[in-house]
Order: structure tokens, then sequence, then C-alpha cells
């Protein structure tokens, strides 16, 4: 069973890469964010969907800042990558 929030892999699709499950009704569609393709609508009983084990992940943190209308504004985004040997 997914909950939202966790994180996952598409077995037939490796190439969009991690992505978060945003919505998790029970029983229904999950509605999954992956990094390369975006939001999908997928069902959970048909998809080859694996949840990526924390210890398989490392998080990449990436500072930004950005002048908007003369002042300063910092923010950040962490985003999940698998480790390779």
């Amino acid at each position: 069973m997914f909950m939202k929030g966790d994180l996952v892999r598409h077995g037939a699709m490796p190439s969009w890469g991690i992505g978060s499950v945003v919505y998790a009704p029970r029983g229904g569609n999950l509605l999954i964010r992956f990094e390369q393709a975006g939001e999908k609508i997928i069902h959970p009983g048909i998809a080859a969907l694996t949840k990526v084990p924390e210890d398989e992940l490392m998080y990449l943190v990436i500072r930004e800042v950005s002048v908007k209308m003369g002042r300063s504004v910092v923010s950040s985004r962490v985003i999940p990558v698998v480790k390779r040997d």
C-alpha cells in the first residue's frame, strides 16, 4: 500500500526517475510526480511500482538566491537521488 510522500519507481519506465506520491486514496489511482515525466495518474494494481528503500537514497539540497523587488530571496529544494556504486 502506498501513502502520500512515498518515493517510488515505475519498473516499466525507469527513465521517469524517482516519483513522489502526491495523492493516494484507498484502493484508487495514485497521483505521482516523477522527476523526468511530471505528474502521472497510475493504478498501483496494474503498474509495476516499487517503493524506493531509504538506504538507497541520498538527498541533494539546492539553495537558490534570487532578487525580487530589490530584495534577496533565499529558497531551497531537496531532491532525492538513488545512490550508485
